[in-house]
């Protein structure tokens, strides 16, 4: 289902809450670092990230199930990160941190899953410059939500970054429904940065990202379960119990690639992006996020073989150039 109609309100109702009294909310407990090092830890989250598409797509690949693939990785992150989650019941402080996560879930599992779903029918390298559109998408969500000024030259950048959007949807092959389901993830992960700034000063880096997680492995393991149950009801189709079995089976033949990315681009790149995001603006943060796809198509081409055509290439340029142009302009 369509997650656009929600970015007006934001989901649960949690964009609410920045009208009211903040003063129950704790500080976080993690030091803020400085601008410094909360940069280099976001270059580096986004290095992890960009190997994640090649990674993703080939598992997709072998496994034909997007959604096991996100209940297995976001399950196996949840349980690392469980001995930092705050308390069921633990006052303000613990219910406000659930709060939170609750919400950064919800957006977090619905870019993961327009993702996963978009790498059957893209390319990992085109999937990687669509998605991360969301450099463009977050100062325009801060407009609509927030009433942030945008400066002229964000416009400009804007429209430039459309037009390599559009040189990249054809490169070599038209648009495509995964294409689609690529620019969907990239403006629920526009959300989730934007909402991230609001939350990661406030909480607990790793507590914070506890609470995440598990939001994010619970809506995994309930898309998981409903794929399954819908494959089973097919007339002639395996019932429930060997249609895990079978999923199971092939998840376990992708361990290494589930591991890599439940250990390292999930659990391990959430906590530093949250960490870092303490001493850096949404806005800003989207600027450093923009290297994930030149990181993304590297890693497509080392591992999958994938090139970009001319015409994507020259759309890849126009993507990074619209960047360095928002770049001066933002605030």
């Amino acid at each position: 289902a369509s997650t656009l109609p929600a970015l007006r309100t934001a989901p649960l109702a949690l964009c609410a809450s920045d009208t009211g009294d903040e003063s129950a909310l704790s500080s976080a407990d993690t030091a803020a670092p400085s601008v410094a090092t909360a940069l280099l830890i976001l270059n580096g989250v986004t290095v992890l990230w960009g190997s994640q598409h090649a990674v993703i797509k080939s598992v997709v690949d072998a496994t034909g199930s997007p959604e096991a693939l996100n209940a297995v990785r976001f399950g196996i992150a949840a349980l690392v990160a469980l001995p930092f989650a705050p308390e069921l019941v633990g006052g303000d402080d613990s219910d406000d941190t659930w709060s939170a996560g609750a919400e950064l879930g919800c957006w977090m599992f619905a870019g993961f899953a327009l993702q996963a779903v978009g790498l059957q029918l893209t390319s990992a390298s085109r999937s990687a410059f669509l998605l991360y559109l969301n450099v463009k998408l977050v100062p325009v969500l801060a407009f609509l939500l927030y009433g942030r000024q945008i400066a002229a030259r964000t416009w400009a950048s804007a429209a430039v970054a459309v037009a390599g959007t559009t040189l990249l949807s054809f490169d070599g092959t038209p648009p495509c429904a995964g294409d689609g389901w690529s620019l969907a993830a990239a403006l629920t992960s526009a959300a989730f940065i934007l909402r991230l700034e609001r939350y990661s000063s406030r909480f607990d880096a790793a507590a914070l990202n506890a609470a995440t997680l598990a939001t994010t492995a619970a809506l995994c393991a309930g898309w998981a379960l409903t794929a399954a149950a819908f494959d089973s009801a097919v007339p002639g189709a395996a019932e429930l119990p060997a249609t895990l079995a079978r999923q199971a089976e092939l998840m376990a033949g992708q361990a290494p690639a589930l591991l890599y990315l439940s250990l390292v681009t999930t659990a391990l790149a959430n906590w530093l992006q949250a960490l870092g995001q303490k001493s850096v603006s949404a806005q800003d943060a989207a600027i450093v996020y923009a290297l994930d796809p030149v990181y993304g198509a590297l890693f497509a081409a080392a591992l999958l073989g994938e090139r970009l055509g001319p015409q994507g290439l020259a759309g890849a340029a126009l993507v990074l150039a619209a960047v360095a142009l928002s770049r001066g302009g933002e605030e």
